[in-house]
Parts: C-alpha cells; structure tokens; sequence
C-alpha cells in the first residue's frame, strides 16, 4: 500500500488568490473572474487527493503545510532536552523494564489552565506536573498554536470534499480539548533482538479522535500502518513533511467512509535508536452533535462527541451504509 504524499501548496496559493481578489477594484472584472476560476481549481484539486487519501488509506504525509522548519527544529530539541532533565531521566530508567518501552508527556490547554502530565501509565493524570523550563514552554505552546491553525484549514478542506459546506466544522472546533503529546521510546539494547527481530515499542491501535497530525522522528523509523489485507506499510517522512491520519470519530461520523486505519510503532535492529514523536490529537468539542456527514453515511443513531470518546470502544465498528457493509477487513 502507498502512502500518499499531499501538498497544501495549491490551497495556500487559493487563500493569497482569495486575499488578493478582495484587494483589487471591482472595475478589474475579467481578472477577478480568471481569479475566481484558478481558486476553484486548486481548491478541487487539493481536496480530490484529499478525499482519495482519506477514503482509501486514512494517512497521507503532508508537505508544504505552513508549519515553519524552525518551530519544529525548535519543538524536537526542546523535548529531547526535556526527556533528558530530572526527574524525568529517573523515570524514564523505570520505563524500560516494562512492556510500554515509551514515556509521555501530555498536554491539554482548558479553562482553568494547561493540564500537563508524564508516565508510562496509561490514561492521562499519571503523574501531574508542572512546566520546569520557560523556553520550553514558549516553544510548545507556539508549536500547538501551529497546529491548531492547521488542524482547522484540513477540517475545512475535509468539509469541501464531502461536498458541504467549507465552514462545516467550524462551530465544532470552538472550545475543543485537543491534546499534544511528545513520545520518547528509550533506545534498545543488542539484548532485546536476541530471540526477535523486531520489538514492538507501541502496539496496534487506531486514534479515537478526528485527525492527528505527527510530526515524526526524521533519523528513526518506527512507524507503520495496517493495509485492509493485514499487511504493514513503513512511513518514514522527510524532515520537513508531517504525517495525517484520522481517527475514529471521524470514521464514525462519515459512516465509515473515511478510515481510521490501525497503526503501530516496530523497532528493529536497525531502528533501535531513541525515537522522538509528537503527535497533536485533533479533537471537536464534546457537544458537537454526529450527525450523518455524508448522504451514503446511513442513519445511525445521534450521539454527541463527549458521548462518543466517553464510549469509544462500543462505537469502534462505523454504522453500515445502505445495503452496504463499511466494516474494516484488517
């Protein structure tokens, strides 16, 4: 199975055709009309590879995505910094003895502020703690904000190519919870491949959100996505590029159309190196009503985002469209 690479090239060049179209007098009419015309037709280009990606394989890498070189330059040197302070260090020499093999850091913004937590355990809360540096901070929260802004043009560019409406999700995305996460998986030892081949550092899941965007470790591979015949594909991206993927919510909410493909993360001898990941966990807020987003979506039953992530694991399997079984065969 290929994975997709898709440039956000075209949509940016619509969004500075769109600026520069409301600048212009209205006196320059067949100009505005050429405008009008090339927008269109980045727009539909665009969100054609990104209907197909999403339909087809759940995952694309991302290129040309807005996202400066150097915040995210900035966002891997400052967690790795991180990983390597106390108290984290001690912790981190508890994490290789247990089957997780990975530490977290966790970050929610809310009301009543940021919720931050570290540890190995899963389900977040584990080890609540504060921000020890200011840079650090700075970076992440800037990073987050980067994001965000993205996260919100892709749910626009996914509404357009269901064909609805581009400001769709817009009232979803108010007050969402989204979270970030930077993941450091320890280094292996010669010892762990001496009766395997490879050590599975996470084990396969699908994300229970909308969409996450990765920004991957550039030097160590790890990562891999499930094909709908049980195979396993590599995704290594450039530097440069961030890796997509949906999740079940959107799955849910499409009726299955989109996919919210299994994925895991593999050591080899070869990749047995420290791995950096930081994945932004796109979430709409919990009142967002999930309503049929597609006509061949079916009628399943109406059920808010909080009652669905509160619920996930009765949700897993997408509705059935008419006459049709969506199912994943994985």
């Amino acid at each position: 199975m290929k994975v997709p690479e898709i440039s956000l090239k075209s949509f940016y060049k619509a969004e500075a055709d769109s600026n520069l179209e409301d600048r212009l007098p209205v006196r320059v009419t067949s100009l505005l009309c050429r405008l009008q015309i090339q927008i269109v037709g980045h727009l539909v280009l665009a969100c054609s590879e990104l209907r197909n990606a999403c339909e087809e394989v759940g995952f694309f890498v991302l290129t040309d995505h807005g996202i400066c070189d150097a915040l995210m330059e900035s966002l891997r040197k400052e967690c790795t910094a991180f990983f390597k302070r106390p108290p984290q260090s001690n912790v981190l020499g508890m994490v290789s003895s247990t089957d997780s093999r990975f530490l977290w850091l966790d970050h929610v913004p809310c009301d009543d502020g940021p919720a931050w937590s570290l540890g190995p355990v899963h389900g977040r809360g584990s080890m609540p703690w504060q921000l020890d540096q200011e840079e650090f901070a700075t970076v992440w929260t800037a990073y987050y904000a980067e994001v965000e802004k993205l996260v919100a043009r892709l749910m626009s560019l996914f509404a357009v190519a269901m064909h609805l409406p581009a400001t769709t999700f817009d009232s979803a995305l108010k007050n969402h919870r989204s979270s970030m996460r930077a993941i450091l998986y320890p280094e292996l030892a010669e010892a762990d491949f001496e009766q395997t081949s490879e050590v599975i550092r996470s084990p396969e899941h699908t994300d229970w959100g909308c969409v996450t965007v990765l920004l991957a470790d550039p030097e160590v591979s790890g990562l891999e996505i499930c094909d709908k015949d049980g195979g396993w594909t590599s995704i290594q991206p450039q530097r440069h590029a961030l890796v997509v993927n949906l999740g079940e919510l959107l799955q849910w909410w499409t009726g299955g159309k989109w996919l919210a493909t299994p994925h895991r993360v593999l050591a080899r001898p070869d990749s047995a190196g420290e791995r950096l990941s930081c994945p932004y966990f796109g979430l709409v807020n919990r009142e967002t009503l999930l309503q049929p987003l597609l006509a061949e979506s079916g009628n399943h039953e109406g059920i808010t985002a909080g009652e669905f992530l509160q619920n996930h694991e009765r949700y897993s399997d997408p509705p059935k469209t008419r006459g049709q079984d969506t199912s994943l065969k994985r």
